[in-house]
């Protein structure tokens, strides 16, 4: 069996490999598009950030109930109108497209409700997308944000079709979970994450993957650097220099207002409170030390930081911070994506979770050889769970010899031979480790020439 290999992508980041409790590290590798690009000069004007959050959300005035004192606003960074401070306990289960996919490609797949305890006794609420991996991958939202965002349900959308769980939950203070909402709570949030990674730990299920976006991750970051359980961070957007922007927000008297006060209240354009910043909460935030923290990080812990080119809230600068002090870090920075990349989430998608799949293309002379060996190859890929699609018979190459009779006196007369060679297309979805060892055993007869593409 000839057999040429060529990679034009490694397998993603987020592979999981299903029915596997130790996956081998070797397969377990960025794409190449995740190099570092250039900066972009910003041409546009940034919005006055006192009227954003560190999510890019308009202030807005709260509305509903719950038990956070004072409440964060109830409309979401897409503008969503988001539940807080009640912890649901039914289980549901929804297809994705009711969650506002955009995904064509997106699974119908099952969603539970679980409630956790945290280390204080208030219920975190999340939900548990089961895709067919026994690993899950854990999303972190962002600042006045929650499990409903856009940006988080487009990312679970985009794992989940590729049949990777997901969890997503409310940090307490947040969406529906319960506790007080607060300015920084940084390392509360950490230990929140922490409380949710033990929890499926306790029922047996690893955690593959943490994902955090804009403040979450910061929070991932963080946990990284405490708990050396997790092998595979991506910091979505996240914010490295902490007291930056924040004289923009607050107004540049700010310690001077909060050390005379004690708060600062935080008013949308019709002067209603959104959420009041105490002189604690502040200090908790600007003695966050990103620094110290990804210097901390295992170096056998792999961290992905995407950023947008044109983000406003938290600048792309930072994200060259996390690539100069994070030892095993992969940098990509989105071009004209915004803080929340509402225009890339279809690319973002396709960074965290490009398509798995093996293309392999089989030549033969001869056909019954090449259909028994597309036989065995599929059989293969069937006993470990993967997808497969064909033999796609491609186009038969034919390649004619004109021989002479004979050089004399029958030299018009002419021997016609030719060689047809017969192509079959086979792509394998969603493969396993398991997978790649099946097909590397397999014995395929000397007359035919493999070439597998990854």
């Amino acid at each position: 069996m000839a057999v040429s290999t060529s990679t034009t992508s490694p397998l993603p980041l987020l592979f999981l490999h299903r029915g596997t409790a130790n996956p081998s590290p070797a397969v377990l590798s960025f794409p190449p598009s995740l190099r570092g690009a250039s900066l972009r000069s910003r041409a546009a004007a940034a919005p006055p950030a006192e009227t954003l959050s560190d999510e890019g959300i308009p202030d807005a005035p709260p509305e509903g109930e719950g038990t956070g004192i004072p409440l964060p606003s109830s409309i979401g960074e897409d503008g969503e109108q988001l539940l807080y401070g009640t912890a649901g306990k039914e289980i549901v289960t929804r297809p994705c497209a009711q969650l506002g996919s955009s995904f064509s490609d997106s699974l119908d797949v099952p969603q539970e409700k679980i409630v956790i305890r945290n280390r204080c006794g208030e219920k975190l609420v999340g939900v548990l997308h089961e895709a067919g991996s026994k690993d899950i991958v854990v999303l972190c939202h962002g600042f006045r944000s929650s499990k409903d965002s856009r940006t988080i349900l487009s990312l679970a959308d985009a794992l989940t079709s590729e049949k990777i769980s997901i969890f997503r939950f409310d940090f307490s203070g947040n969406g529906e979970s319960e506790g007080t909402f607060a300015y920084g709570n940084y390392y509360k949030e950490v230990d929140d994450l922490h409380n949710v990674i033990l929890h499926f730990k306790r029922h047996n299920r690893g955690t593959h993957a943490i994902v955090g976006h804009s403040k979450g991750g910061n929070v991932v970051i963080l946990y990284a650097s405490m708990y050396h359980d997790i092998y595979k961070v991506i910091n979505l957007s996240g914010r490295f220099n902490m007291k930056r922007g924040i004289g923009d927000r607050f107004g540049n008297d700010y310690m001077e207002r909060i050390n005379q006060h004690g708060f600062i209240d935080v008013e949308d354009k019709t002067g209603r409170i959104i959420y009041r910043v105490t002189k604690e909460s502040l200090m908790d935030h600007l003695k966050t030390d990103m620094q110290s923290a990804c210097t901390s990080i295992d170096p056998n812990c792999r961290v992905l930081t995407v950023h947008g080119a044109n983000d406003y809230v938290v600048p792309s600068e930072d994200a060259l911070e996390f690539d100069k002090y994070i030892s095993n870090h992969e940098l990509h920075i989105v071009e004209r994506a915004n803080h929340r990349y509402a225009s890339h989430q279809l690319e973002l998608a396709a960074i965290l979770a490009p398509k798995q799949k093996i293309r392999i293309k089989l030549r033969s002379y001869w056909v019954p050889l090449i259909e028994d060996s597309c036989k065995k190859i599929i059989e293969a890929a069937k006993t470990t769970n993967a997808k497969t699609m064909g033999p796609v018979p491609l186009p038969t190459k034919r390649r004619v010899y004109c021989v002479l009779n004979s050089p004399h006196v029958h030299k018009d007369s002419r021997f016609h031979f030719e060689i047809r060679t017969h192509q079959r297309l086979i792509d394998i979805m969603y493969p396993t480790a398991q997978t790649i060892d099946s097909l590397m055993q397999l014995q395929l007869p000397a007359g035919v020439d493999v070439e597998v593409k990854l």
